[in-house]
């Protein structure tokens, strides 16, 4: 005949706080973090080079450009090309400033990182957030400030265009007085000037990305210019002059922005792909760690393949980030400022992740850990009613999994105890089976089980709820053999199963 006797446990709040609380003693194995910040931190460097490359490139293009305009907006071109330059290299310099502060910043802290990385995990992420967050806060303040610089530009682009239209009307004043003539000059400085902004039109449709950054813009622009080439060749020229300046006023504006707009987009680039490196380095860096338990002559520590320990979610963490990575690296041709800042802030939201998966390996091992120390509680209790232990095992020899421990008295009565993780951490269900060839006193089974959960109460473990009596065992836990052979479905417990959107 044989039995089930099953009752929930749950560790005492205190014993759960301290376990929880024991982020000082989770440390990485790897000593690295700051030369790998470093090394990301070059990285990014060389990345922003990179791109800025093809902008100075093309500012070259433009001024040679300009010497192919014929009227007086050859003048105004090469004046804006000049300040335009002027601005270019102030945001370069800007930019090589902050990251210099940038270097500087880590080799003053990583004294302080060090230390943080020897009491533990928890100060090591602190420190390692903080500085990542003040490289971030470089990139935003430079966006603020090349807002600044362009709206002082922009307005030392229209003041010198006023005096660039004075000198333009000028020519188009200095007519001869013959009608004939003056109209023949006029209907010349339309073509001229038409084919003139049409040439900058063009120059911008090939040389800026301006459906990325002012969609539908610029088609506007050239419909107007359109408009000029039918004022032509309807003889009106002095329409065609007008609106042929007007729509090249509208270019240069167009051209402004696009050039804020387009080093905005470089700064919030850089700092999502400087963010999504960083943690990918910290993920690397991670992916095994040190647990300490106990102090003194009774510390142990443990190597945690934290992969393992969450059951796969670390390598599912960080196949999110790289797939966040692709569409980083893959838009950088396509992807809008709103675009970016999304994808930034949910590279942002990534960041607590790491942290929240480090927690549930180290949970996971403390609750095998319970497990196990729970069992032994049991194996003290029933050798002292005449049992001995004979073997035990983790259900499909995985130390996630349930644990299992059988006794066996002289009659040939056996004992197997079955402790099964719940969803909540430091609670189990334990099961006592009994098997016998003979009779059972349903009581004394009965009794034996109250007093094992009585010795787990005294040891910290409390009971929750009411014995539960089943008339028979459960016998799959009977052949421990099979018990650590079996194929298991490991549980996804509320600790563990943290979202990777």
């Amino acid at each position: 005949m044989s039995g089930e006797k099953r009752r929930y446990t749950r560790v005492e709040d205190t014993e759960l706080r301290r376990l929880r609380e024991s982020d000082s003693r989770l440390r990485s194995l790897r000593n690295d973090l700051p030369e790998r910040l470093n090394a990301v931190q070059q990285q990014c460097q060389q990345q922003m080079q990179q791109r800025l490359a093809p902008l100075e490139q093309r500012s070259q293009r433009q001024e040679q450009a300009i010497s192919g305009l014929r009227t007086g907006l050859q003048s105004l071109e090469r004046d804006t090309q000049q300040r335009l330059k002027r601005q270019r290299q102030e945001f370069q310099r800007n930019l090589q400033a902050s990251e210099n502060r940038q270097q500087q910043r880590l080799q003053t802290e990583v004294s302080r990182l060090e230390g943080a990385m020897q009491q533990g995990f928890s100060q090591q992420r602190h420190e390692y957030l903080s500085l990542l967050n003040q490289q971030r806060q470089e990139y935003f303040s430079l966006v603020e400030e090349q807002d600044r610089k362009f709206t002082g530009l922009i307005l030392e682009e229209r003041q010198a265009r006023q005096k660039g239209q004075q000198i333009l009307q000028r020519q188009i004043d200095d007519v001869v007085e013959n009608l004939q003539a003056e109209r023949e000059q006029k209907q010349k400085l339309a073509q001229d000037l038409l084919a003139d902004v049409q040439s900058i039109c063009q120059q911008m449709d090939q040389e800026y990305q301006h459906e990325r950054f002012a969609p539908g813009k610029l088609a506007q622009l050239q419909g107007e210019l359109e408009l000029v080439q039918q004022n032509i060749e309807a003889g009106v020229s002095e329409a065609a002059i007008a609106n042929a300046q007007q729509t090249y006023l509208k270019l240069a504006d167009l051209r402004l922005e696009l050039e804020q707009k387009e080093q905005e987009w470089q700064l919030y680039y850089q700092a999502a792909f400087a963010d999504l490196q960083n943690l990918l380095s910290e993920v690397d860096a991670n992916r095994q760690v040190e647990l300490e338990l106990g102090e003194g002559e009774d510390l142990d520590k443990f190597s945690v393949e934290v992969d393992y320990w969450t059951q796969g979610r670390f390598s599912e963490y960080e196949q999110h980030l790289q797939e966040l990575h692709q569409q980083l690296v893959e838009g950088e041709s396509s992807l809008t400022t709103e675009q970016l800042k999304e994808l930034s802030q949910r590279i942002l939201d990534q960041e607590p992740q790491l942290a929240e998966l480090l927690e549930q390996a180290k949970l996971s091992i403390l609750g095998s850990q319970m497990r196990a120390e729970i069992a032994a509680n049991v194996v003290d209790a029933l050798e002292e009613l005449g049992y001995n232990r004979v073997e035990d095992t983790y259900e499909g020899d995985d130390n996630r999994d349930t644990f299992v421990v059988k006794l066996k008295n002289i009659s040939g009565d056996e004992v197997v105890t079955v402790i099964r993780p719940e969803a909540e951490f430091g609670a189990n269900s334990v099961s006592i089976n009994t098997f016998s060839p003979t009779l059972v006193d349903e009581q004394a089974t009965r009794q034996n089980a109250e007093a094992i959960f009585n010795l787990l109460n005294e040891a910290g473990i409390e009971a929750v709820g009411e014995l539960e009596c089943e008339q028979e065992a459960d016998s799959r836990y009977q052949d421990l053999r099979q018990v650590q052979q079996r194929a298991t479905e490991q549980p996804q417990s509320s600790s563990q199963s943290s979202s990777q959107s």
